[in-house]
């Protein structure tokens, strides 16, 4: 049988989500578990995939992996594997073509950051400019011959008192898009760019100066991923992560607003 999982993990503590020799990450961590619940033993024989690799620092909520196992899938017996910052939360049986990275219909980031007297209008006239199909070349880091054009379904910035809420939502983004576009949205707000600097940014042909440095990743939380099909909530392993997450909400005001928004989205989950 092939199942997929929605794994939600706080990236302060892990070098990104994708396994590398000698360090701690999300990707390795978890693997270790399922070889001890034994769930899996050959992550290539299983067919395990995930739905996208995160940086380090980057937060998830509804990072999804899939894999084939012949065990009944508890999600406490795994989760008792896996530190307290890291949960996998509900699951789906799948067909055995289903592929976490390539079926996903849409995918959704947010960022919190902290308001530092920007102008908003100018901020959310950016975003909106973002909206669309483009090139976004000069917002992102591109592998070699990598094809940079993408559609931004949901491009949005919302101020909840002292802090900055960017939303995203594409059906696939490129390596450090969405923190090099916040560090642009931002460039604007503060006065330091033009709005025109948008349109420079998705003329392939342009080229910045000294080109856009990524925001700090603590603020960033691969949201969403939708699929053509609902989740099962496991409560337990629900309650583990909430209880996570009200632990850490205390490191911080960026911090808190990232748990915050995960404990908020992770209570509604049915």
């Amino acid at each position: 049988m092939r199942y997929a999982i929605r794994l939600a993990y706080l990236g302060g503590n892990y070098h990104g989500f994708q396994s590398q020799p000698n360090m701690k990450t999300v990707e390795g961590t978890l693997l270790e578990a399922l070889k001890k619940v034994g769930w899996i033993t050959d992550p290539k024989k299983a067919y395990y995939n995930y739905a996208g690799r995160t940086d380090q620092g980057v937060n998830a909520l509804c990072q999804t992996i899939a894999f084939n196992t012949e065990k009944k899938l508890i999600l406490p017996a795994l989760n008792t594997n896996l530190p307290r910052d890291m949960r996998c939360w509900a699951y789906a049986q799948v067909p055995e073509s289903f592929d976490p990275r390539r079926d996903a219909l849409l995918r959704t980031y947010k960022y919190y950051a902290i308001y530092e007297g920007e102008n908003l209008r100018q901020m959310k006239r950016a975003a909106s400019l973002l909206k669309g199909t483009h090139d976004f070349r000069n917002l992102c880091t591109p592998k070699p011959n990598e094809r940079t054009v993408r559609t931004l379904f949901e491009s949005k910035i919302e101020k909840r008192g002292d802090i900055l809420v960017f939303t995203f939502a594409s059906k696939g983004f490129l390596w450090k898009m969405v923190r090099k576009t916040v560090t642009a949205i931002r460039e604007i707000g503060r006065g330091k760019k033009p709005l025109q600097y948008v349109k420079e940014l998705l003329d392939p042909n342009y080229t910045p100066r000294g080109g856009v440095s990524p925001a700090d990743p603590e603020g960033l939380i691969l949201f969403d991923v939708k699929y053509p099909f609902d989740f099962q909530v496991d409560e337990v392993s629900k309650k583990m992560f909430l209880d996570a997450l009200y632990k850490n909400y205390i490191r911080g005001r960026t911090r808190a607003q990232v748990c915050s928004a995960m404990m908020s989205e992770l209570e509604k989950a049915k």
